[in-house]
C-alpha cells in the first residue's frame, strides 16, 4: 500500500501542469521621480532606472487637462488606450526616450511587458496657493499635486507574467 502512495505522488508530481514561467521582480522604482510628457492623445508617465536599466510607464488618453483640477478619477487598463509597461533594455535609456515624436531605435528593448488589465487611479488636489498684486491686480497661482497608483497589474511578455496587486507610481507636481 505503501508503494502505491509513494508511486501516486511521484506520478502527480512528474505530471503536474506548467502555466508558463512566473518571473517574480522587484521593481526598482522607489527612489526614482516620476516624470510625464503630454502627447496628442494624453499623458505617458514614465520612471527611468539606467542602474538596471529598466523602466516602468503608464500612456493615458485622456482628453481633458486631468492635472490641473482637483478631482479622483479612475482609469481602465486595456493595453491600448491605457496601457502599462515594463521594459528592460540593453543600454541607458536617454531622458528624452518616452517624450520623442519620433519613437527612438536605441536603446534597444529586451523585453517589453504589457498589461491589459488593470486600473489606475488618478488623485489631484490644490497643495499650495500663492496671491499676488493688489486689489482687482491680485493673482492666484495653484499648484497641484496628483498621485497615480496601478492597481491588479498583470504585465505579459511572451509566457512571462509578472503580477502586481498595487503599484504607487508616484506622484507629479504643477
Amino acid at each position: 500500500m505503501k508503494q502505491f502512495f509513494l508511486a501516486l505522488i511521484l506520478v502527480l508530481a512528474v505530471s503536474s501542469c506548467d502555466d508558463g514561467d512566473i518571473i517574480v521582480t522587484t521593481f526598482d522604482f522607489e527612489a526614482i521621480e516620476l516624470d510625464y510628457c503630454e502627447v496628442i492623445e494624453g499623458y505617458v508617465f514614465y520612471k527611468i532606472n539606467n542602474t538596471n536599466l529598466e523602466t516602468l510607464s503608464f500612456k493615458l488618453t485622456a482628453q481633458d487637462s486631468i492635472l490641473y483640477q482637483e478631482d479622483t478619477l479612475i482609469f481602465t487598463i486595456d493595453g491600448t488606450t491605457n496601457a502599462v509597461n515594463y521594459r528592460t533594455y540593453q543600454n541607458e535609456i536617454p531622458a528624452s526616450y518616452f517624450c520623442s515624436s519620433v519613437p527612438p531605435i536605441t536603446p534597444e528593448v529586451d523585453r517589453d511587458y504589457v498589461s491589459n488589465q488593470g486600473s489606475a487611479t488618478l488623485r489631484t488636489q490644490i497643495t499650495d496657493t500663492t496671491y499676488s498684486g493688489v486689489g482687482i491686480e491680485q493673482d492666484t497661482t495653484f499648484v497641484f499635486t496628483t498621485s497615480i497608483i496601478l492597481n491588479n497589474i498583470k504585465l505579459e511578455s511572451q509566457n512571462e507574467v509578472i503580477i502586481r496587486e498595487t503599484i504607487d507610481l508616484g506622484l507629479i507636481n504643477n
